[in-house]
């Protein structure tokens, strides 16, 4: 799932002396009122503008006294004016993004050895890989990109040819979702909600880990798989071996179809409430041979198949429970989080005692304290013990850097329930 962009600091409404701005550069500028070491920093911040400064454009940052700041992405309509590239005095161009996917690339295939166990990761990862607002998962020989502001967008041209010189893949498709474009002010011609670059290709199969997953490259959530799961995926395997397991969220049946296969479940059941995404799950179990006895769908809304469990007295050995992002902002807290508490008081019941249960949340607004918080709820009104085995987030392909830490979004929470 893609990074919360939320500066720790507030924007200052009090009117601030700013000292001249003596520019030399090329790049347009921009002066702030108020510096702050954070990869997105508030229109409201900003004091003075280059006239020659347009949405979009790369431009050179100053503080309030007149000195250079770094350097950042011009957004002229979005909440966030600028998303920083660096953070001294250093001369950038265009270039610089181009250096930057050359080197996430690197870190991927050079220092992650992925290529060794999967052809499908996370490329870039947003502000963890300095670029904010840009996503890439790799798949195979294609590569997707999913946009969170205009300046990326202006830049998708070029973004694809460098994703093909470094990354080396065929076809590049882009995304941007219809809240981002309104949210930034543009309107993504042909997206649809996908962009394609060379082929007329719409999917791909994948290996994970020795286990295949057919993507769905232009109407799959997202950009098509979630690549932060993979070593969550595989540490499932740990505890399927004889067991059955419930699979709720599913969408494609990562987790279900790994304990089908390097897991060796007795059964497994995946349930969702997107038909697509089931029928997709369905096909990922065949095309791993996974016998039928041993795999089973249920395409349904998890709230009711739960109670109906309850109702039945059905548990599981081994429940996992990955929900899509539910706190979107943080208008949705609430909502969201009494949301998290009920899916897991009611997944907790559904675990024959002494069982596992694997419980996760993307939303980056929720904390991994807030998180635990729920799960300790959660297991009381049911009168649940939870005994907590492993506490983990993404892959190393989804790296978090230190000025942007609420950037680390995925919580996974493995435990044990009496």
């Amino acid at each position: 799932m893609p990074p919360a962009h939320r500066p720790p600091v507030a924007p200052a409404e009090a009117p601030v002396a700013l000292a001249p701005v003596k520019h030399t550069g090329d790049l347009p500028w921009v002066q702030l009122r108020n510096a702050v070491y954070h990869p997105a920093i508030f229109r409201k911040m900003i004091g003075k503008t280059d006239p020659r400064a347009k949405n979009g454009d790369l431009v050179t940052v100053y503080d309030r006294e007149g000195k250079v700041f770094g350097t950042g992405l011009l957004s002229t309509q979005a909440q966030y004016g600028l998303r920083m590239l660096t953070f001294d005095a250093s001369t950038a161009d265009e270039s610089l993004i181009g250096e930057r996917i050359a080197g996430a690339v690197a870190l991927r295939r050079e220092m992650l050895k992925l290529d060794e166990t999967t052809n499908a990761y996370r490329v870039i990862h947003a502000e963890g890989d300095g670029l904010p607002g840009l996503i890439v998962d790799r798949f195979a020989d294609y590569a997707v990109i999913e946009i969170f502001n205009y300046p990326m967008w202006r830049r998708t041209e070029a973004i694809a040819v460098w994703l093909k010189k470094h990354l080396g893949v065929s076809t590049v498709f882009t995304r941007a979702d219809e809240r981002v474009q309104h949210a930034e002010g543009f309107i993504a011609a042909n997206a649809g909600p996908t962009r394609e670059r060379t082929a007329d290709r719409k999917s791909t199969v994948i290996t994970e880990n020795g286990v295949k997953f057919q993507i769905d490259l232009t109407h799959g959530h997202k950009t098509g798989f979630f690549t932060d799961q993979r070593d969550n995926r595989r540490m499932l395997c740990d505890f399927t071996a004889g067991k059955t397991v419930l699979d709720l969220c599913s969408y494609s049946g990562g987790f279900g179809v790994y304990a089908a296969t390097l897991g060796k479940a007795e059964h497994v059941t995946c349930v969702d409430l997107d038909e697509d995404a089931i029928a997709l799950a369905k096909r990922n179990a065949n095309i791993n041979n996974v016998p039928r006895g041993k795999f089973d769908t249920a395409h349904s809304d998890v709230f009711p198949y739960m109670r109906q469990l309850i109702e039945q007295k059905k548990q599981f050995d081994v429940v996992v429970l990955d929900p899509p992002k539910l706190i979107a902002n943080s208008e949705e807290f609430a909502e969201g989080r009494a949301k998290y508490f009920d899916l897991n008081k009611l997944a907790l019941q559904v675990v024959k005692p002494g069982g596992i249960f694997v419980t996760c949340s993307c939303s980056g607004l929720l904390s991994p304290e807030e998180f635990f918080s729920v799960l300790r709820g959660a297991c009381r009104a049911p009168g649940r013990r939870v005994q907590t085995l492993k506490f983990t987030g993404p892959g190393a392909d989804h790296p978090v850097m230190t000025d942007a830490p609420e950037s680390s979004y995925l919580k996974c929470i493995f435990a044990r329930v009496w």
